[in-house]
């Protein structure tokens, strides 16, 4: 059966058109994957995923599960405002554990300062930083963050507690609660001093990374940095933890979206 060239040409021309569609969606998609990941689509990530029982000698597997060392005293998520999820908590608690000063940039509702409060040992320290609320004026304002407007306005609106979650309960003494924007807070009277730092205030590029710098410099000998909400819906702390994730042998705990770094001792 003979097809003839009006027919020929007509498929090879559709052929053709959606070859081009095709071609042109696989580059507009790997584009958007590139763009989000932050990465070369084949390369390795900067900040490369890691079982949390292999991270840490806290949580070693006994072979029946979780090792008793990290247990902790739990409170969970549900019903929880701006917090951590509860395999989070359970990372946070137990690190807790086994530090004396801790810091927060990012105090919310004061959950986390709570959980960390509850688990670290009797004679810690906490100190906690939140953002004042109606101090929005003084927010240090960058237009070339991602979506700098709309991380702007859940900073703020994250801070609007005056009342915290860790008041009136027995740990209360462990913590001092500090007021202020995180990119004017000086650090230097915390300089290598810090067993454990928690990361979680302001999520806009600038921000972090201001935070990273100061973290990284308070952070003491064989003390540990996490980050919370490393993830590319959050791009400023995915393209301030993956630059930073260059430089530093950085974690990303599986099952979280927590980054780690442990500083040699």
């Amino acid at each position: 059966m003979s097809v003839s060239p009006y027919l020929f040409w007509t498929l090879v021309a559709l052929a053709a058109v959606f070859a081009g569609a095709f071609a042109a969606t696989l580059s507009y998609a790997l584009r958007q994957r590139v763009r989000m990941k932050l990465r070369p689509n084949f390369g390795k990530p900067p900040v490369p995923h890691v079982a949390i029982d292999v991270w840490d000698e806290i949580f070693r597997s006994t072979g029946l599960g979780p090792n008793r060392a990290s247990e902790i005293s739990f409170i969970g998520q549900a019903g929880a405002l701006a917090s951590i999820n509860d395999t989070e908590t359970w990372v946070l608690g137990a690190l807790a554990k086994k530090a004396r000063r801790i810091f927060e940039f990012g105090t919310a509702t004061g959950r986390t300062t709570y959980v960390l409060a509850r688990n670290a040992p009797d004679d810690a320290k906490i100190d906690t930083l939140t953002y004042l609320a109606d101090g929005d004026d003084s927010y240090e304002f960058d237009a070339n963050d991602p979506d700098a407007e709309k991380w702007r306005k859940i900073a703020l609106g994250e801070s609007r507690y005056d009342k915290f979650y860790y008041e009136d309960t027995p740990v209360a003494h462990k913590v001092a609660q500090h007021f202020g924007d995180s990119a004017k807070f000086d650090e230097t009277p915390y300089a290598a001093q810090i067993d454990l730092i928690f990361v979680d205030g302001a999520h806009s590029y600038s921000y972090v990374k201001s935070d990273s710098t100061k973290a990284l410099r308070m952070v003491a000998p064989g003390g540990y940095v996490l980050w919370h909400d490393y993830s590319p819906r959050c791009p400023g702390v995915f393209k301030a933890l993956n630059e930073l994730g260059r430089d530093l042998p950085l974690a990303h705990l599986k099952g979280t979206t927590l980054v780690a770094f442990r500083k040699p001792a």
